[in-house]
């Protein structure tokens, strides 16, 4: 113990010797972090470390609001604070509940206008992040390659780094959708709610990291969105839409969730068979590949529920 002590100060007097600022832990352990007891949902404090594989990539044509974002301020502020999107999500299922609870003895309320343009704002921001981020997601996959696409980071400054802002702050927004869902008194399922605090948690935990194949599940995602959120704003508006058409909705979602475990296995491989640099920690690995399957399990339970007899599929219309 003596020992290590002693070789401790005598390297951090060397450091200081040659000009060189003593050796920091770059582990980031909030003490709330400790009272969710996660200690292993620790992340790396210093993305701006040149040993962190990255893509230095330049959007041709960047917008004025895609630009000017500190990055740095922001990745520290999601490494300091991301875990209270567990509370947040606390909060989320209680106040549903109060909602449900409040809302038994009152008649629906019918918000169909409100719910047009709800949906609508969803579908054109996941169309445009869709379209936006498809340059550099493009670019990286078929230029550098597969694997730098799921191992090396976005550019901090680049305009998918500002998409990433925007859409971990979605994540937060579309918690509107179920309350629309409450006071309209509509079934409420444990998937709708799982996937909406799961999505939340992992994509800030993501945004922390810094995540590489984080460009992978925001696109893929933003592309299901764009079809989800379109089809939900037609049928707000009272537009005949063909039932195939929602099936399609769900079959897009559970090809998200397959090509996820895809990504997710394929970062495994290499991070345990292979020296390959891959910046993604193995507690975020482990955990998209968890909310991945449970989510392709319950996506497609749905779709057999809802589309595999016809008998549902009238009730469903009649319904409706």
């Amino acid at each position: 113990m003596t020992k290590n002590v002693e070789m401790s100060v005598i390297m951090r007097t060397s450091n200081e010797s040659r000009g060189q600022l003593p050796v920091k832990n770059p582990v980031v352990m909030n003490p709330a972090i400790r009272a969710y007891q996660m200690v292993d949902f620790q992340i790396k404090m210093n993305l701006s470390d040149p040993s962190i594989p990255r893509i230095p990539y330049q959007h041709t044509y960047p917008l004025p609001f895609e630009q000017g974002i500190s990055h740095t301020r922001v990745n520290y502020l999601m490494q300091t604070y991301w875990h209270h999107t567990f509370t947040v999500s606390i909060l989320y299922i209680v106040v549903i509940r109060w909602l449900e609870y409040w809302m038994a003895k009152r008649p629906a309320y019918d918000l169909r206008t409100a719910l047009i343009f709800w949906n609508g704002a969803l579908a054109i921001f996941s169309i445009m992040g869709a379209i936006r981020t498809t340059e550099e997601f493009m670019s990286t996959t078929f230029n550098e390659g597969l694997y730098k696409s799921v191992c090396y980071v976005f550019d901090q400054t680049s305009v998918t780094a500002h998409w990433f802002l925007f859409f971990a702050i979605s994540k937060l927004v579309e918690f509107g959708d179920t309350i629309f869902i409450a006071l309209r008194k509509r079934p409420l399922t444990f998937l709708h709610c799982y996937h909406h605090c799961s999505v939340l948690i992992y994509t800030f935990h993501s945004g922390a990291e810094h995540l590489a194949s984080g460009r992978w599940f925001m696109w893929m995602n933003f592309i299901a969105h764009s079809v989800m959120y379109t089809y939900f704003c037609a049928v707000s508006a009272g537009i005949k839409v063909p039932r195939k058409l929602a099936k399609c909705v769900t079959l897009i979602q559970i090809t998200q969730m397959i090509l996820g475990i895809g990504v997710s296995l394929s970062v495994f491989a290499i991070k345990s068979l292979t020296s390959w640099r891959c910046h993604q920690s193995y507690t975020n690995l482990y955990l998209s590949f968890f909310i991945y399957v449970s989510y392709a399990i319950l996506f497609i339970r749905f779709f057999i529920n809802a589309y595999s007899t016809n008998k549902k599929v009238i009730e469903s219309d009649k319904k409706k």
